[in-house]
């Protein structure tokens, strides 16, 4: 049996207890402290426990790299390999090493991408239009440069929101589980398929007995099931996600500073570039959940 097993309360309420209460013995001061890693990305092992406990607790960890950054990218690539990530997604517009740089393209493929411009993002995971056998688990955002004004991440664990929706009525689970119940629309540029229409559940249960979330809160390119069920408990996510809850998270990340996680829900607010401070950021998905030995 398992925590998300909508038949065994049980074990569901142990977990969603411990996920709860962990959250809150948190002293505000100190939440998610920045974990200090040198300028190369190696993270000492004292640095590494402390990541691993706060990706158990929250499913993030927020890390500054020390003293001269030589190489961002090097530093990036070293960072998952220690946490035991392996096979990384490649987006449309990422490096040939895998690794997506995000700052403003005012020309090109990318700029038809929100991601590439200074435009607000709302919430979402990564990865949500992937196919199933290539979603994205985990997620490293790593930020170079950032913008002069704005671009402020929200992050939320998506456990909290499972376990929000759960309590708040069971069958909302039930309906957010279905295999069909969001559909984006298959992307043609140019006349070409790009990538064809994908389907899948919003929550879905790992090997490992551990969630997973793929979502999209734009009101464009989402095709939501359409029964009134999967209406309510969209109208419930929504107005939690558009809440005042303490579990969501703001931050604005420094240059050295980055996140890794396992694709937890995230925002991003709009932002302005100067001369001096044009945004760069740097973001490495992954195949597989973080795995620290």
């Amino acid at each position: 049996m398992s925590q998300l097993d909508l038949g065994d309360q049980r074990a569901y309420q142990q977990w969603a207890d411990a996920k709860r209460a962990a959250f809150d013995q948190r002293q505000s001061d100190d939440f998610a402290p920045v974990v200090d890693i040198d300028g190369d990305g190696n993270i000492p092992p004292p640095a590494l426990q402390i990541i691993a406990q706060q990706i158990a607790r929250y499913n993030f960890a927020i890390y500054r790299l020390q003293g001269k950054v030589e190489d961002h990218l090097a530093s990036l690539r070293n960072i998952g390999r220690q946490l035991g990530l392996k096979e990384m997604d490649k987006n449309l517009c990422a490096r040939e090493d895998r690794i997506t740089r995000l700052t403003v393209q005012d020309q090109g493929r990318a700029n038809l991408y929100i991601p590439y411009t200074n435009k607000a993002i709302g919430w979402h995971t990564d990865g949500y239009y992937n196919p199933m056998h290539q979603r994205v688990l985990a997620m490293v955002l790593h930020c170079e440069q950032p913008a002069a004004e704005g671009g402020d991440n929200q992050l939320l664990d998506p456990d909290l929101v499972y376990i929000h929706l759960r309590d708040e009525n069971p069958m909302y689970i039930k309906a957010l589980t279905q295999p069909q119940v969001m559909c984006i629309p298959q992307n043609i540029e140019d006349g070409e398929l790009i990538r064809p229409q994908t389907c899948s559940a919003v929550f879905l249960e790992e090997d490992d007995s551990a969630l997973s979330m793929r979502f999209s809160k734009r009101k464009h390119n989402i095709i939501w099931a359409e029964d009134a069920l999967t209406r309510e408990a969209l109208d419930c996510l929504f107005k939690f996600l558009e809440s005042d809850t303490r579990y969501i998270i703001n931050y604005r990340l420094n240059a050295g500073e980055g996140v890794i996680n396992n694709n937890v829900l995230h925002t991003r607010s709009a932002f302005v570039d100067d001369t001096q401070h044009k945004r760069v950021y740097y973001r490495a998905r992954y195949y597989n959940r973080i795995n620290i030995q």
